[in-house]
């Protein structure tokens, strides 16, 4: 999930900083520039791990600023891979996705292709659920889903624990409304339509939980202290 990326780049730095220790300012310039920033096809930028190497600083005529060429130094990336498991938290949900977040990334998607079978989208809960059933390979249509009876839905509320697959990593160019747009549309009176944010995402991620294991934690846990219970019972019987 996280990687570390040698990268080499000249740092200024303003008079105010000088007697500041060398190390402290280089490291606080590089986290301006680099944190938080996407680095493309690599991942998502998230401090300096560590610098290794950097030349004397200098100062250049004309705008004060001491210069330190040749800083080569680690970057922390996070760059999950595709069939990485991971455990998120749901942030929201529409018709079209459930959105989950990690806290500092929140561009992780799961759209209904990617939810487990018998799964669909309640619209008066505002969120999506799953019907389990003995008979795995059964397939109920949306009719049947939804005239399920509501206690034996497993919905995916929001706050909850999620654990998921990286089904894949997409990266897109994604520009700014053009200013003319805009304009043209202040002029009419009407407001430039706000995209959604699976649209304006230049780096996401689409994770699946139609898997055994995956899903909302607490549906697996509550699983286990049964099965857990039924071996108890079965040892104290046996002795």
């Amino acid at each position: 999930m996280f990687v570390l990326v040698g990268v080499r780049d000249t740092v200024p730095v303003a008079p105010k900083a000088f007697d500041v220790p060398p190390a402290l300012t280089i490291q606080d310039a590089l986290n301006k520039k680099y944190a938080n920033k996407l680095v493309p096809d690599k991942g998502l930028a998230l401090s300096v791990f560590d610098i290794l190497t950097a030349e004397d600083g200098k100062v250049t005529w004309g705008n004060g600023l001491m210069y330190y060429k040749a800083v080569s130094f680690r970057l922390m990336l996070f760059a999950p891979f595709v069939g990485e498991v991971i455990v998120g938290k749901v942030l929201s949900t529409s018709k079209s996705y459930v959105r989950v977040s990690l806290g500092f990334f929140q561009d992780i998607y799961i759209v209904p292709s990617l939810l487990p079978p018998n799964s669909a989208y309640d619209p008066a809960q505002k969120k999506f659920f799953w019907v389990t059933s003995e008979d795995d390979e059964a397939a109920m249509t949306q009719e049947q889903l939804a005239n399920t009876v509501v206690a034996d839905r497993l919905y995916i509320d929001e706050g909850e624990p999620i654990r998921f697959r990286v089904d894949s990593v997409e990266w897109q160019d994604v520009r700014p409304t053009p200013q003319s747009l805009m304009a043209a549309a202040e002029d009419a009176g009407n407001e430039v339509p706000e995209k959604d944010p699976i649209e304006k995402a230049g780096f996401k991620i689409l994770a699946t939980i139609a898997e055994s294991g995956l899903g909302i934690t607490q549906w697996w846990s509550q699983g286990e202290e049964a099965g857990e219970g039924e071996i108890e019972e079965g040892q104290e019987e046996y002795v």
